[in-house]
């Protein structure tokens, strides 16, 4: 490695970690201050020292707090919401893109091309019909809007179709030779050999759902079917004061989010690049 390939080198490190150290400082300050007394929340929050990030005090009644709470209630509302998402939505997208990858229909082209508009459409732009729609089913105030509303996912369907798009034909056609109707391809070959796009929708799913505010907003009122961050916002608006409660709250569902994209992120990124390559 030349010198200026080693200076190219540090210098993109030092970026990548400044980068990093920037979009990680407002969650090491949120945990951080979940552990504080409300009384020392901002005391070191005009000079940055040490005491800015490490407590001097730590105490866990922030958590007890939540724990008292309604957020426990919430975050196994949100877990069964995104849980449910995340099975029906992988089952019936999957479909969906062993359908557009490997059958010859009238209008496939058509019907991809809406799959690809479908997510590209802000979600805004189509709250208040769909609500309609949802009121109009009976659906209103129940999990199950939130639920069947986000089991189609035009991004799933897209890197599945990609995905069974690079499928072997010779394999599916060996199949077929054997007497293998498409239900057994899909289900004892395709799915299988999809576990790392399997794995990136699920993770996509999931995190949507668990993070999901605006649509619950619209749609939940009951107190004992609000999910994770409803609780967090309606306690943020009741407890205005209580920064160390909000902040173990939060910490608490970003925790939530964050584990399974660490699991697996690898796969996330393998096939959210092989889509775009492919």
């Amino acid at each position: 490695m030349g010198r200026r390939d080693w200076v190219l080198f540090v210098a993109r490190g030092l970026s990548l970690l400044t980068l990093a150290a920037v979009m990680l400082f407002p969650l090491v300050w949120m945990a951080m201050t979940s552990f504080r007394a409300n009384s020392e929340v901002f005391r070191h929050a005009s000079v940055l020292s040490w005491h800015s990030f490490i407590p001097e005090v730590w105490t866990l009644q922030n958590y007890e707090k939540v724990f008292r709470g309604d957020l426990p209630r919430a975050m196994a509302n949100s877990g069964i919401v995104a849980a449910a998402t995340l099975v029906l939505g992988v089952l019936f997208n999957s479909l969906a893109g062993f359908a557009l990858a490997l059958f010859e229909f009238p209008l496939r082209r058509l019907a991809f091309a809406l799959v690809i508009v479908s997510f590209l459409m802000p979600f805004e732009a189509i709250v208040l019909p769909l609500h309609a729609v949802v009121r109009a089913i009976g659906l209103n105030d129940s999990l199950w809007a939130l639920i069947l509303v986000e089991v189609g996912n035009g991004v799933i369907v897209f890197l599945f179709v990609v995905f069974f798009r690079n499928l072997p034909r010779e394999l599916i056609e060996a199949a077929r030779v054997d007497g293998a109707g498409w239900l057994t391809i899909y289900a004892r070959i395709a799915m299988p050999l999809s576990l790392p796009t399997v794995a990136a929708a699920s993770l996509v799913m999931f995190v949507h759902q668990w993070e999901a505010f605006f649509w619950p907003l619209v749609v939940i009122s009951s107190p004992e079917k609000v999910v994770a961050q409803l609780s967090i916002a309606r306690s943020a608006a009741a407890e205005a004061n209580d920064w160390g409660a909000m902040m173990a709250g939060t910490t608490l569902v970003t925790v939530v989010a964050v584990l399974p994209f660490l699991a697996l992120q690898r796969h996330y990124v393998a096939s959210v690049a092989g889509a775009g390559l492919k």
